[in-house]
């Protein structure tokens, strides 16, 4: 479009020559705020990799949709339609039905998209020489969040691990106009080893002394590897990285009041993963509120799996029959509720390598036990040591312990799902019509957001949806 002298002039004012005008419209603005001059420096790389380990609040979802979807939990006392639908197995693709179960669908690639920006930036941003080992550092964090963000999805929107079968859209790049088809579960799990493979190639080893667990390193980083590995059912795989991981040392297991103090952020003993809140109450508050109402409640089923010598049962657990709440997440000294995720643990590479000990090509049913009994030992007061005959009785009591020790943590259904059995709850836990789900029954598979399949054709909505 071609303006004339006179709009020009009137543009500028009246008073200055149209080349004096012509410059002063050819001028960007200086106060405008893109991706572009975000990203100039090191330091503002790191702001934006902040912004992605934030974005991880989103397994808040997967800890939650986990309790509501399996035999782990019930509806509670003051629970007033708080995922009542979901708990009911009434989940479809459409928000105000399937909101609990489509959401991590927008969060995670939130999360990915974030995450892809930022490494767009990262290798052209100005860096003093001493600065060069933290841009690789920052490089490998992204890398593993992005992975682990990528398998998040393929737990929740694919079904159980079958390397032809339909996975999730990849996404290597930041492109909000992108319409990506789902790729299969193999090409997921590729890029996935890819990402965390490089990531620990580009991160700094740790020791006891130096690890944290609120940024990826290349201890955390193996102990996905070893989940991951599990969840594909690459056994020796498993074995190999949780090994690496309870061999550094930098998370042993803990007893008595140490291991309480975790739940109350007193202190972060076992923790090898955590997303840190301040002040923020929304993991607790997911099931029960600071007034006291209980939304969510342990369900009489897990109440009645552990003994009573079970440091467990307390800590996990608050209240008494008939109105017992979830304890794990109830209050820290920075107020109720307000208490951080723990998305991993070393308690979870101790039962990654007895079940996959179990399940190996040839079953070692003596070190599988061994690690069963070592974590038991922790937890119950004057436990005795047991043996396995099988490698199916071996697989059969880590289950249970799976579900005893890492209730509400985000494994519950997923683990009943990869291993093809069914969530069956308790008749006091709930009524007839949702007390099971069968093995192969579609909602084990969530729903594609009904928004995403109308707004990209190229991808496919989930059976029975």
């Amino acid at each position: 479009m071609k303006l004339n002298n006179k709009f020009l002039l009137l543009i500028c004012g009246g008073s200055l020559a149209l080349a004096s005008c012509k410059k002063e419209l050819d001028k960007q603005p200086t106060d405008s705020f893109s991706n572009t001059n975000a990203y100039q420096t090191i330091a503002q790389i790191q702001l934006g990799v902040n912004e992605a380990y934030g974005r991880y609040s989103a397994y808040a979802n997967d800890m939650y949709v986990n309790a509501l979807v399996s035999d782990e939990s019930k509806l509670g006392s003051g629970n007033a339609g708080q995922g009542a639908l979901t708990y009911r197995f009434q989940y479809t693709s459409d928000a105000t039905a399937g909101g609990d179960v489509t959401s991590a669908y927008f969060s995670y690639y939130a999360m990915i998209d974030q995450i892809n920006t930022v490494l767009s930036y990262l290798p052209t941003v100005a860096a003093a020489p001493s600065d060069e080992p933290r841009r690789n550092a920052l490089k490998g964090q992204l890398l593993a969040l992005r992975g682990i963000a990528h398998f998040s999805l393929l737990e929740f929107y694919s079904d159980r691990y079958d390397a032809n079968k339909l996975g999730v859209p990849i996404m290597l790049q930041s492109d909000v106009f992108a319409k990506p088809k789902r790729s299969t579960m193999g090409e997921v799990m590729a890029q996935i080893e890819k990402d965390l493979s490089a990531a620990k190639d580009l991160l700094p080893s740790v020791n006891a002394s130096t690890f944290s667990d609120t940024v990826m390193n290349q201890i955390n980083v193996t102990g996905y590897q070893a989940r991951i590995a599990l969840y594909k059912r690459d056994y020796q795989s498993a074995i190999n990285y949780a090994t690496t991981v309870i061999n550094s040392a930098v998370k042993p297991l803990s007893s008595g009041a140490t291991f309480q103090d975790i739940w109350t952020d007193a202190n972060n003993a076992e923790t090898l993963f955590r997303r840190r809140y301040a002040s923020s109450a929304s993991i607790g508050s997911l099931w029960t509120t600071t007034g006291g109402l209980i939304y969510i409640a342990p369900s009489d089923k897990l109440v009645a799996s552990y003994a009573s010598t079970d440091i467990r049962k307390a800590t996990y657990i608050g209240g008494s029959s008939g109105n017992y709440y979830v304890n794990k997440f109830f209050t820290s000294s920075r107020g109720g509720r307000a208490v951080d995720i723990k998305a991993m643990r070393i308690a979870e590479m101790y039962l990654i390598r007895a079940e996959a000990y179990a399940r190996n090509t040839t079953p070692d049913l003596v070190a599988g036990a061994a690690d069963l009994n070592a974590l038991r030992t922790a937890r119950i007061t004057g436990y005795v040591n047991q043996t396995f005959g099988t490698a199916d009785a071996l697989v059969s009591a880590v289950m249970d312990e799976r579900f005893k020790e890492l209730c509400f943590e985000g494994f519950r259904f997923f683990d009943l799902k990869r291993n093809g059995l069914p969530v069956q709850r308790l008749a006091s836990d709930a009524n007839a019509a949702w007390q099971t789900l069968t093995p192969g029954d579609y909602r084990f598979i969530m729903p594609i957001p009904g928004q995403e399949i109308l707004a990209n054709p190229n991808t496919v909505q989930n059976p029975g949806y």
